[in-house]
């Protein structure tokens, strides 16, 4: 079990310089001219919150992986840097707000128009069966069993997604311990807690990252 404790904003932008979270600049700068895109998915602690996941998971997980899924992918901020991180056959963002996924392709648009490289898909995860998926996106319906389950949202959604997860799909999970915050309902307040609410049989990684905001704990494993 490993605690990363950064605990000032400078520690954490120093985290971030120094990790996986790879952006082109042009990235950056499509979402800074394009006031559409909420600055708070480019913050010091989503930058390294997602730099730790990619950090973990290059190291956790095998450099091939076949179709994966994003829960709760909002903007879809993390589909470039993983898709420089490790080989992903395709990737589709899953996200309950149209207006979110319009704008996760709209920043992703080189990899929608690569034989859907990635694709957003407007749907709730928690009445999606996670281990054989059926939704339909772009005028088609889509039927898959994702090898990669990626979900750095669970304190937005209720444990459905987990619970209908299968064994052989490799899990990554990021939750947080504030519940303040905006749309946060299913939150975690320390490491044992959400590996009482999402058990692993089989845990490749588990740990925190603490900021001066909040404290952030993720696993990867199976269940």
């Amino acid at each position: 079990m490993e605690n990363i404790k950064l605990d000032t904003w400078d520690d954490v932008e120093n985290y971030i310089d120094n990790g996986f979270m790879k952006i082109s600049p042009s990235y950056f700068e499509r979402a800074i001219m394009n006031s559409n895109y909420p600055r708070d998915a480019f913050s010091k602690g989503q930058l390294a919150s997602k730099s730790w996941l990619l950090d973990k998971l290059y190291h956790y997980t095998a450099r091939t992986n076949p179709t994966t899924v994003l829960l709760g992918c909002w903007i879809g901020s993390l589909v470039e840097p993983l898709l420089k991180s490790i080989q992903i056959e395709r990737i589709y963002g899953i996200d309950i707000d149209a207006n979110s996924i319009e704008l996760a392709e709209k920043f992703n648009q080189k990899h929608v128009a690569n034989d859907w490289k990635f694709k957003g898909v407007v749907a709730d995860a928690s009445l999606l069966d996670t281990n054989h998926m059926e939704f339909e996106t772009g005028g088609e319906l889509i039927a898959v069993s994702p090898g990669l389950v990626i979900n750095t949202s669970c304190e937005h959604m209720d444990n459905n997604w987990f619970e209908t997860a299968g064994s052989d799909q490799l899990i990554v999970m990021q939750t947080n311990n504030k519940e303040e915050f905006d749309g946060h309902v299913n939150v975690c307040y320390t490491i044992e807690e959400m590996q009482e609410k999402y058990p692993l049989t089989k845990v490749l990684y588990i740990g925190s990252l603490e900021t001066p905001a909040y404290t952030r704990y993720m696993q990867i494993g199976f269940k």
